[in-house]
């Protein structure tokens, strides 16, 4: 039996039957230690042009939780639990043309793949 791929998505197409899904947007805002130092998991806030949505990761656990940041590009790896988005991965995509991008997810979504 082959993994369960993180399946990309607009924030506005997830739905609460998801399981693991991939979103690209920009970080708007980072929840700090300060606001809760005692929590086990802080949050940030991402803008896939237009749309947000908050998204949980663990302070120790999550792979790549040092490329967040305000104003980067990123693609989060998450997985819907419950109501809530958990990062699992998050990918730096400071220097992609997002123009680029969305030209191919049309392409792709024209051609149903």
């Amino acid at each position: 039996m082959l993994p369960e791929r993180y399946m990309p998505k607009k924030i506005s197409q997830i739905s609460k039957t998801d399981k693991k899904i991939s979103i690209v947007g920009k970080v708007v805002e980072i929840s700090s230690e300060a606001e809760q130092p005692e929590a086990e998991a802080d949050y940030f806030i991402l803008d896939d042009d237009g749309s947000k949505i908050k998204i949980f990761f663990e302070k120790e656990n999550s792979e790549g939780r040092e490329k967040i940041e305000k104003g980067k590009l990123i693609r989060a790896f998450c997985m819907l639990v419950g109501e809530q988005l958990k990062l699992d991965i998050a990918q730096d995509l400071s220097g992609l043309d997002l123009n680029l991008l969305k030209t191919v997810d049309e392409l792709y979504s024209k051609a149903n793949v």
